[in-house]
This record gives C-alpha cells, structure tokens and sequence, in this order.
C-alpha cells in the first residue's frame, strides 16, 4: 500500500517486536524505511486513541493509518471495536483518502464485528493465533477493500497475477482445520 515518500502513522504506539524489521525501526534493508517510506507513532492515552494527536498529524500528508487492535507484548489492554470504530470515522471525517488498516491479530473471534465491519478499509492477522486456533502452523490473511487486498496480493506474490497465485503453500488442510476449530478454541 505504501511507495516511496508515502507516510505511515501507527496511532496505537509502537507495533510488536515482529513489525520493527518490516518497519524499520529495527534496522533492515529490505524494510519500508529503507524504500523511502516515513514512519510515525502516537501513543494511546489512558487505553484509548489521542484525537487530539491524531487531528493535528493528519494535517500532513499521511498514506496508510496503522492500528494494532491487541495489546501485543505490552501490558496494555486490546482496543474494543467501539473504540476502533469511533477512531475511524473520526478519520474518516477529516480525511476520506486516508486508508486504515488494522491488525488484528489475537482479536478474531472476541467481538461480534470486525474492523471491515465499521469502516476500516484493510485488515490482517495471523492464521496461527486465533483464526486458526493454535492449529494452523503458518499463514495470515489480509481482507478488506478488494483493490487493496489486490495490491498486497501483488507485492506478496506477483505483480499482474496477485491473487490467482494464491495463498496456500499446500497447507489448505491445516488452515481448515485451524478456521473450524478457531470460534470454541478462542471462547
């Protein structure tokens, strides 16, 4: 989703450890630093987003908005979806352009909707957490606006094929297994 001189703000601190390399606030030549690409945080307050924070930095020229729904490492507590989605329309009234994208890794399965659900424009998670309930031994998924989904594809795999390669890497039946054992392994 990100190009060069493209601006990424992480409005719930800094990401887990396992996106500092893809990042590049741990040091890698292959991170979207490297390609030019502006990082930004801010932290939460008291558990929830700072608005106020968040109004003055959108008046720079912000591509992709970074939600990490769980607390990750940290001790702080996961994000409700009414705190996700209050956060996103307020976004969304100050600027329609900007894309939200959250992870939502270990948040599958905790509430009745999910981010796509209130507004946000791509998701992400793992398929060895929650989606496939400790099962799956490794995958993620990315779902939302079908031209975003789109270019993930292409970056991931191929550009001009993109999702018709696929996913699966010849795990399809532990992603299986994982996804219909995922709702009772998570409750």
């Amino acid at each position: 989703l990100l190009r060069p001189n493209d601006t990424l703000l992480s409005i719930t601190g800094t990401p887990y450890d396992t996106l500092h390399e893809v990042i590049g606030i741990k040091e890698n030549n292959s991170s979207l630093m490297s390609y030019n690409v502006t990082y930004k945080q801010i932290e939460l307050k008291d558990n929830d987003f700072d608005y106020e924070s968040i109004k003055e930095e959108l008046k720079n020229n912000i591509k992709v908005i970074h939600i990490q729904r769980s607390r990750g490492y940290s001790l702080r507590d996961s994000l409700t979806i009414d705190k996700v989605e209050k956060v996103i329309k307020f976004i969304k009234e100050i600027n329609k352009e900007i894309i939200i994208f959250v992870d939502n890794c270990y948040c599958e399965f905790v509430e009745n909707k999910s981010p796509i659900e209130v507004g946000a424009d791509i998701m992400a998670g793992s398929l060895i957490k929650n989606l496939g309930s400790g099962i799956a031994t490794n995958g993620a998924y990315i779902t939302g606006k079908k031209d975003l989904v789109e270019l993930c594809a292409e970056r991931l795999y191929l550009p001009g094929e993109g999702s018709e390669v696929g996913p699966s890497d010849n795990a399809n039946r532990m992603f299986a297994l994982g996804l219909y054992f995922a709702p009772s392994v998570v409750a």
